[in-house]
């Protein structure tokens, strides 16, 4: 639905001097942002709100003070911002053999047969969280080759759970008492045990947006929050 800014942006763009009926020009690039306003984005994680002005794009800050014109940049896909709708898009992927994250450095638990030319589906877990549980035995089911990645969201013993799996005597154990959601049966971690795995799996998730679980990221960059209806139609729609 169209949606017009004329009582709004006015009001949040006047540079308001000493007088109250004081106010100086806007500038020319911004003198038009009361035209209609065709659809809007909030650009994940900038506090940022992308507007489509008919034939043209402007940026607002998160509490409408400030609003800016120009090029704008996805750097995590290479591309430059040119429509919202283009953004929708770019929003809802993420390309992680760009960002050249590894999955080794977050603590990831494989699944599956992972060969050279494998394209692994990412799955965001918590170990006590029941919907990752029900899509780990799914996984499991189907073969599917995923790198699962604990994030203790839930609490202390979450994290005590985590740790465990991150500090598994081998990869079989960490791997069956995460299918088995028999962690509590691994020895406790040992001060020993680096645990920052743990602390870059969660920065990750944090600038990934991740911010519940399970989350999925498949092989083509689609993101999906919660346990999918079907996941077999779900994978079958990436494209590596």
């Amino acid at each position: 639905m169209r949606q017009v800014l004329r009582s709004s942006l006015p009001c949040l763009l006047a540079l308001s001097g000493p007088a109250a009926n004081a106010t100086l020009p806007l500038p020319p690039d911004l003198a038009d942002l009361s035209a209609p306003l065709e659809a809007s984005i909030q650009l994940p994680g900038s506090g940022v709100q992308m507007l489509q002005l008919q034939d043209r794009v402007a940026f607002l800050s998160g509490n409408g003070r400030y609003a800016f014109t120009g090029d704008a940049w996805d750097l995590w896909h290479g591309e430059q911002l040119t429509s919202v709708r283009q953004a929708q898009v770019l929003a809802s992927r993420v390309d992680l053999n760009r960002l050249g994250l590894d999955p080794a450095d977050l603590g990831a638990i494989n699944l599956g047969s992972l060969g050279t030319d494998t394209q692994p589906t990412w799955v965001f877990i918590d170990p006590l969280c029941s919907a990752c549980q029900e899509l780990l035995e799914r996984l499991a089911q189907t073969g599917t080759p995923a790198h699962v990645i604990p994030l203790p969201l839930g609490g202390a013993e979450s994290a005590q759970a985590a740790r465990r799996l991150l500090c598994a005597p081998s990869t079989h154990a960490a791997r069956s008492a995460l299918l088995d959601h028999s962690w509590s049966d691994l020895p406790a971690a040992t001060p020993d045990c680096d645990t920052q795995p743990l602390v870059r799996a969660l920065i990750t998730a944090r600038l990934l947006g991740i911010d519940s679980v399970p989350t999925l990221i498949a092989p083509d960059g689609r993101i999906h929050r919660g346990l999918p209806k079907n996941l077999t139609v779900w994978l079958e729609g990436a494209q590596p």
